[in-house]
């Protein structure tokens, strides 16, 4: 028996706390106790003040599966009026089962849209400890594969440091890592040679998110050449989704929510070359790295890896290179780019362009999607005057240039993949890149700082007092809803002033596929007495970015509170060449412009535009 017992392998927390006693409290070359300390503090500190509205939307909507588990979708479109639940039922039967406790406490929301502080940190924690329950397998990963112990940690540090899952984890607060572990699970299975684990890990993977077919399906026809094996291991995979969709084929409401939500729209991007109309980019270069991957005869396990790897990046960059995607799905690049750095002599560079992507990324998404508003569903929200911000993420990183963002955003997706070819690969496994610590360690803090920075000034701007006056900007762009500003027509709005300063009015803009050169004269008007307080030309060369909100009015112009202001703009371009303006309705013309000489009353909150100021 004690012999038994003096064999038995040493448990995960007995091995963690072996590894804190041997580990520095400092080593500027080496991964330390102050590394683990610091990046702990900071996500524990991003954990309790972010979150998104899809969470809790998610999380609150998963409650529905205890009294309609047979009806989900029909119960989930009537709760909210036709706001479809549009995953597969495994993501709201998981949030189902980890939402029990606030279900037996009474903690259930009373509606879809309550935000329960308790409750979406609830929802959040569970995304979080598949995040790190992932960095843990891709430790053990590290270790089949002949990193070493040292290497193996790092590269699990690594992970949950990396900017791109810091954001999706952490800042946006998504569940995508419900898809992330169970193909990481897969992987794990894939390198130990259980192929039936495998196809079945990637087969849950999918009924989170359909990407997961596209990796799976790359590292079975690198590994397996064989008809019959392809076949029989993509039926395996293709068992869990039958098991979700089946049941459900003959809802209604489940067509419509979940097989109309138009997944492929994302990936049917048509291009042009030459005869060649309409090709589909994304499955060009998927098939593409089919047939590479189907034609690679890897000599060991080794080479195995290294190509599974490599084609998976390159799976990532046909996915997000060539269509269209939302940020938070970038965490299914970050295993395989992770694994990859940790592989390869170019590892610091990988990191570093990451730095590139990551504040692309951030200003890119803070116009529309996430920005200072993810303060509104953290702990935040009890101390803050507020939910609107005057003060904005968008205007505060000042670079607008979409095109450029995204550009920068492509090439550096384009860099994973070229510079993660296995030519680049280290042959000894246990070897890491001088200076990869200090390139991770900073690449995290970029990612926190160029977040939380902007987004502290944004929140100092609500306790300094400055407000919004109106915000009716976050609207459907439809081509209908855009008057144009020409000589024949001016644009007449009427505002009420809740502040007694004016400081920002801005309106989203319409350009076409061209800019506009012309220079507007816009004026604000005390309705009351017909006083000008305030008149200026703005100049339109600089509306470049289309539907985006450009500033009329820059400087504080004093106002009353309470009182009711006419805004005009007008221009002497000729009729049908000038700038466009962007309205709430698709009404009529008539009924949003007005000519000069013959002003009507017109309803307020024509325009999209935000309006700031100060109280």
């Amino acid at each position: 028996m004690k012999a038994r017992l003096a064999k038995r392998k040493p448990g995960f927390w007995e091995r963690t706390k072996e590894s804190w006693k041997s580990m520095k409290l400092w080593d500027a070359e080496e991964l330390n106790k102050l590394d683990w300390v610091i990046s702990a503090v900071i996500l524990m500190f991003l954990f309790f003040t972010c979150a998104y509205g899809d969470l809790m939307l998610t999380g609150n909507r998963s409650f529905l599966m205890y009294e309609h588990f047979t009806d989900f979708y029909k119960a989930s479109y009537e709760q909210s009026h036709g706001y479809y639940a549009n995953y597969l039922p495994s993501t709201f039967l998981a949030y189902a089962i980890w939402n029990l406790p606030l279900y037996l406490t009474g903690h259930a929301p009373q509606a879809m849209l309550t935000n329960s502080f308790i409750n979406n940190m609830w929802y959040k924690l569970l995304p979080v400890l598949l995040y790190y329950a992932t960095s843990h397998l891709i430790y053990q990963i590290g270790v089949e594969v002949g990193f070493g112990e040292k290497k193996a940690k790092l590269c699990k540090f690594a992970f949950l440091v990396f900017p791109i899952g810091v954001f999706s984890q952490f800042i946006f607060s998504q569940y995508d890592i419900f898809t992330v572990f169970f193909m990481v699970l897969g992987l794990y299975f894939y390198v130990r040679g259980g192929l039936w684990k495998f196809a079945l890990s990637f087969g849950v993977a999918a009924t989170f998110k359909y990407h997961a077919l596209l990796f799976f399906l790359v590292l079975l026809v690198l590994r397996e050449k064989k008809i019959r094996n392809l076949i029989k291991y993509a039926v395996a995979m293709a068992l869990p989704l039958m098991i979700e969709v089946l049941p459900n084929i003959g809802n209604i409401y489940f067509k419509r929510n979940v097989l109309g939500f138009g997944v492929l729209k994302f990936v049917q991007k048509p291009f042009t070359i030459g005869f060649f109309d309409g090709i589909n980019l994304v499955a060009v270069v998927a098939a593409f790295m089919l047939v590479w991957a189907y034609q690679k005869k890897a000599k060991d396990n080794r080479e195995l890896f290294s190509w599974g790897i490599f084609l998976c990046v390159g799976m990532s960059f046909a996915i997000f290179g060539f269509s269209s995607w939302n940020p938070q799905w970038l965490l299914m690049l970050v295993p395989f780019l992770v694994l990859n750095i940790f592989m390869n002599e170019n590892g610091n560079l990988l990191v570093m362009v990451t730095n590139v992507l990551i504040v692309a990324l951030y200003i890119f998404c803070s116009q529309n999607l996430v920005d200072e508003q993810v303060m509104n569903y953290g702990i935040l929200k009890y101390i803050l005057p507020g939910q609107q911000f005057a003060v904005r993420m968008w205007d505060l990183y000042m670079f607008h240039d979409e095109k450029m963002l995204c550009s920068a955003m492509w090439v550096v997706l384009l860099v994973y993949v070229v510079f993660g070819h296995p030519k680049y690969h280290i042959r000894k496994g246990t070897e890491i890149a001088k200076g990869l610590v200090w390139q991770i360690r900073t690449a995290f803090l970029v990612s926190v700082f160029a977040f939380v920075i902007p987004a502290s000034i944004c929140a100092l701007g609500m306790f300094q007092g400055k407000i919004v006056l109106l915000d009716n900007s976050r609207q459907d762009l439809e081509p209908d809803n855009i008057i144009q500003v020409d000589e024949s027509s001016s644009v007449s709005q009427e505002l009420t002033m809740e502040g007694s300063v004016l400081s920002n009015l801005k309106i989203r803009v319409y350009t076409g596929e061209k800019s506009v050169s012309d220079t507007l004269t816009v004026e604000l008007i005390d309705k009351e007495t017909g006083t000008v307080v305030y008149q200026g030309e703005k100049e339109t060369d600089s509306f470049t970015t289309n539907s985006a909100l450009y500033s009329f009015i820059g400087e504080k112009v004093p106002v009353e509170k309470g009182k009711t202001y006419e805004l005009r703009i007008s221009s002497e371009a000729e009729a049908g060449s000038g700038i466009g303006l962007y309205c709430v309705t698709a009404d009529s013309e008539a009924q949003l412009l007005e000519q000069t000489e013959a002003r009507e009353e017109l309803p307020a909150s024509r325009l999209q535009m935000r309006v700031t100021g100060e109280q």
